[in-house]
């Protein structure tokens, strides 16, 4: 729904971030409007909270049609990037001090009136500053409660830390977050992420990371209820369960109106207005639609490596072709900063954009593991299949890792827009795909069709329009 800068306030080097409003695609006429409002709709609702554990708002305006946002800069990282960067699970201790701040955030939220339920709580949504303080900063899903409502008007959230009645089964509530905070617990002390609508069994996280205590696996288990009912009623109540597996309190942040970080480089003083001026604010580049699920683009690790859209390669960033499978490989856009004007001859010519493609209808797999079933919808394209490698900075969109006893390669499949159709093609895996009962062949890309069987070692995958 939009892509965040780092910015830096003329006037003082002030350091900020700015979203802008950008759609992941084009949208028609009659959505423009409702994508505004959306936008608008989270601005406002940072800008009326004020806790230690949320991002602070500043500024919401538009320009030249587009809505933009400024509120405070987050130094950090988010805790997926820290599991993924770690490849283990996070110190019990570590997690529960994490995590009670994020009920705490809850405890909050509930307490507005009407309640704020915040619905899409996850590693990737909350970022961990250095010095161990979580932070929120994604309210795009966010809703408050309409008392008596049977349920919600959009179904929406992530798979896997989504309740049942978030999946247009109920209407979402406290408990709804008591669930999701839960499931990220879940992904934290084991660092697999939750299966969809499954609640752990005893026993079964101490598998995984045998120093956990019973008594935070059975926080888990409880928060992870399918009846809502059987969960903790409130956020308060799972953080006093939480704080007596601390082998020592977690004192309350008191809330500061947040300074925001100072460019040291900044020599230059003006006499700019607080906010960004609008005369200033660049218009938007002109780069690929952003999508939340993967990353579809080639695109570039600091400036070390370019990774191939068709296997997932990650190439030297010089490299002109994959040394995988040959795919050439271009650069992802770089959004640069303001500068200078170079001479006229280091100006480089941009090739004219590309004709849309035609329309494609939504699509999705049905997933059958032996951990379980759930669907899977087709948000991003080219959507790769295989096995995750940190070594490689290898996270394929539909990672098997989890669900497949060893079968699927690290870049076994892909999947990819043709023209009019999707396309399924194997990239040379070890132990090959299975389309409709038929070994395919590596390398040669075959229509998918509905109702189509696609099976990849213990997984099978059914493909059918969304």
């Amino acid at each position: 729904m939009g892509v965040v800068y780092r910015v830096r306030r003329q006037q003082d080097g002030a350091i900020w971030a700015l979203k802008e409003q950008r759609p992941a695609e084009p949208l028609k006429t009659e959505e423009i409007a409702e994508s505004k409002q959306l936008f608008a709709q989270e601005a406002r609702t940072v800008l009326s909270l004020k806790h230690p554990n949320i991002v602070s708002g500043l500024e919401l305006f538009e320009w030249q049609g587009r809505q933009y946002f400024v509120m405070e800069f987050v130094t950090g990282e988010t805790l997926e990037k820290r599991l993924r960067e770690a490849n283990a699970p996070a110190f019990e201790q570590d997690a529960l001090r994490w995590t009670i701040q994020m009920a705490r955030v809850f405890t909050y939220l509930h307490g507005q009136k009407p309640p704020i339920i915040y619905r899409d709580l996850k590693p990737a949504n909350v970022i961990l500053s250095p010095e161990g303080t979580i932070k929120f900063i994604d309210f795009g899903v966010a809703r408050t409660h309409k008392q008596g409502k049977a349920k919600d008007t959009v179904a929406i959230g992530t798979f896997g830390y989504a309740p049942p009645e978030q999946y247009g089964k109920g209407q979402t509530d406290a408990r709804s977050d008591i669930y999701t905070l839960g499931a990220t617990l879940y992904h934290l002390l084991t660092n697999l992420p939750p299966r969809p609508l499954y609640t752990p069994k005893p026993g079964e996280i101490q598998a995984i990371n045998p120093p956990v205590q019973g008594r935070t696996e059975q926080i888990v288990i409880r928060a992870m209820q399918q009846d809502r009912e059987q969960r903790f009623p409130s956020a308060v109540e799972m953080e006093r369960a939480m704080q007596a597996c601390l082998s020592q309190p977690l004192p309350e942040l008191q809330t500061v109106v947040p300074q925001p970080a100072v460019d040291q480089d900044a020599t230059q003083r003006t006499s700019a207005p607080v906010v960004p001026p609008r005369s200033r604010v660049q218009p938007a580049p002109a780069v690929g639609p952003t999508v939340r699920q993967g990353n579809p683009q080639p695109s570039t690790n600091n400036g070390q490596q370019i990774f191939c859209i068709n296997c997932g390669r990650g190439n030297k960033a010089t490299a002109r072709f994959c040394a995988a499978c040959g795919t050439p490989l271009q650069p992802a856009p770089v959004v640069a900063t303001p500068q200078v004007a170079a001479p006229a001859q280091s100006v480089r010519t941009l090739q004219p954009a590309p004709k849309p493609a035609p329309t494609l209808p939504p699509a999705l797999f049905r997933v059958t593991t032996p951990r379980g079933s759930w669907e899977f919808p087709l948000l991003t394209l080219p959507c790769r299949i295989g096995r995750r490698d940190p070594s490689q900075n290898h996270y394929p969109e539909l990672d098997l890792a989890d669900y497949d006893r060893g079968h699927a390669s690290r870049r076994h499949a892909v999947i990819e827009r043709r023209g009019d159709q999707y396309v399924l093609t194997d990239v040379g895996s070890v132990n090959g795909t299975i389309l409709n009962g038929v070994t395919l062949p590596a390398h040669r890309p075959q229509p998918l069709r509905e109702d189509d069987r696609i099976k990849i070692g213990d997984v099978e995958l059914r493909f059918e329009w969304a």
